[in-house]
């Protein structure tokens, strides 16, 4: 499967480019790989209109400079001045839990209903 550009129209789900591909020699498809959406061609006259409305891949994205030490960023702006904090209000008490109800088969079972 390689890539071969993207379409230049949005998805159905609205993704922006979904990508078109092709398999070993084969007709293009259609993939979107935010939603799983494929559609292959059937026949040429299919294959001619994929390909009438994609655009060429822009290439792999480039590598980023190879080094051994850390990037350090220096900015000039002063550090933000911290936020005065509040106390914060406690938190309300949890609700005691329900009293469990009798269910169906706790009577076929003779259970007896804790409260």
């Amino acid at each position: 499967m390689s890539l071969i550009g993207r379409l230049t129209r949005p998805c159905l789900c609205g993704f922006a480019a979904p990508h078109v591909k092709r398999n070993e020699g084969k007709l293009p498809y259609v993939h979107c790989p935010d939603c799983g959406m494929m559609t292959t061609a059937k026949n040429g006259q299919q294959a001619r209109a994929i390909l009438a409305n994609t655009r060429p891949e822009t290439g792999a994205m480039p590598e980023p400079p190879a080094t051994d030490q850390p990037i350090i960023v220096k900015t000039d702006a002063p550090p933000a001045p911290k936020a005065a904090t509040q106390a914060q209000p406690a938190a309300a008490p949890t609700p005691a839990a329900p009293v469990k109800r009798a269910g169906f088969f706790d009577t076929l079972l003779n259970a007896t209903n804790t409260q």
